[in-house]
């Protein structure tokens, strides 16, 4: 299997093939260049206005090419159009059912296909049993459901599922009537989709009566699809969007070959389309295209410089706690020493007065002679004091008289 589009949206037909082809006991894959294979299917939805064709490397034995991007006369086989979809060839979107209810479409506009490929009637090809099992979401692919002659049993059947519905290609809001909104109001909506293609139809009667019986309130969920560089103005399209958005409905510009589009209505889509800008920027004269490119180099800098001084910051943040850290270890020590200090001096006083008591025992000292003394011994002076030099001499004239 070859998605030519991408897988960004499934492909119904692929599905389809997928699940008729596992049920005959074949082998199903998407493509792999390196590998050979019996049959290759490609599938193509669009032109190469959106998406352009596969140019790699094919090794099969077969090869067949389908889908409107190719050509409108190409069909599925009957046994393979009614067959349920395997949803397992895409499991990103798992819990979403896609399908057809009906086919057709009577307004045969210019720019659309679906006239040309499905008819210009409206009529029911499937229940929704054949590609719904359950699923918490369904995606309605018809053109044209209002149109449908069993719109009622389709309806229906839609609300009766209890599954989310999103609308996904346009109802159209000039087939709307009472008795059809009322059915509309019991389908669990996703999203309701309308289009307002031709700038000369005055479509905003059928909007405002709409927004009156509808039950679907939330603007988000009322999307109008606005065809752009399809015969119409720059005036014409700005108009549309804020007629529409003044009545409560999320416009959606659609560009007709997007590569013949000139600038302006480019950055209209571009507006539009951004729903953040679109709901903050009330004007298109007010949205700059470019503001993010004239804003990107000061706000870079300005980051840089944000960066760099929350880097200053942390790092002198560390230095100075590293330095208070290091003055609190430090005062430890010094107090730590200084207790040790004065323990140290303490005991040089009391060695001192040990020894002092030592040598002045048994001598006839004056008082004012022992504090002379004292005071030179602690001070380290040199020399005998005068009362013990005295004592000296007394004992050696003893010695002498003696012999």
């Amino acid at each position: 299997m070859i998605d030519v589009d991408g897988h960004r949206w499934p492909n119904l037909c692929l599905m389809k093939l997928s699940a008729y082809h596992k049920g005959r006991g074949d082998t199903v894959e998407w493509h792999r260049e390196s590998r050979r294979y019996d049959l290759v299917y490609m599938s193509r939805v669009f032109t190469d206005s959106y998406s352009k064709d596969f140019t790699g490397i094919i090794h099969a034995d077969r090869i067949v090419r389908g889908g409107t991007g190719y050509d409108l006369d190409n069909r599925l086989p009957e046994e393979v159009e009614h067959t349920c979809p395997d949803y397992a060839l895409y499991p990103q979107f798992a819990d979403t059912a896609y399908g057809f209810l009906s086919r057709g479409c009577p307004r045969g506009c210019g720019f659309c296909i679906v006239g040309k490929k499905e008819g210009l009637r409206s009529v029911a090809v499937a229940d929704l049993s054949e590609f719904w099992r359950g699923h918490k979401e369904i995606k309605l692919l018809d053109a044209n459901l209002l149109a449908c002659p069993d719109w009622e049993r389709l309806l229906a059947q839609l609300a009766d599922s209890g599954a989310t519905v999103d609308f996904t290609q346009g109802l159209d809001v000039r087939l709307m009537t009472p008795k059809k909104a009322a059915m509309l109001n019991r389908v669990r909506t996703k999203m309701l989709h309308f289009a307002w293609d031709n700038p000369e139809d005055d479509l905003t009667p059928y909007f405002k009566q709409f927004a009156q019986m509808t039950a679907v309130k939330d603007c988000r969920k009322r999307r109008v699809y606005v065809l752009t560089n399809y015969g119409s103005s720059h005036e014409q399209d700005l108009y549309r969007i804020y007629t529409l958005r003044d009545m409560g409905y999320d416009p959606y510009v659609m560009i007709y070959e997007k590569a013949t589009a000139p600038p302006i209505t480019r950055r209209l889509q571009r507006w539009v389309n951004n729903k953040r800008l679109f709901w903050a920027i009330g004007d298109f004269n007010d949205y700059d295209p470019d503001w993010r490119k004239r804003n990107a180099p000061a706000a870079e800098r300005s980051g840089k410089e944000n960066r760099k001084r929350r880097i200053y910051d942390l790092n002198s943040s560390n230095k100075l706690q590293k330095v208070l850290t290091e003055i609190s270890r430090t005062k430890e020590k010094i107090t730590a020493q200084q207790t040790r200090l004065r323990e140290l001096e303490q005991q040089k006083i009391e060695l001192e007065n040990v020894e002092i008591v030592g040598m002045v025992r048994g001598l006839s000292v004056a008082p004012e002679e022992l504090a002379a003394f004292i005071k030179a011994f602690r001070g380290s002076k040199a020399g005998a004091p005068i009362f013990m030099e005295r004592e000296e001499n007394e004992n050696d004239g003893l010695e002498q008289k003696t012999e």
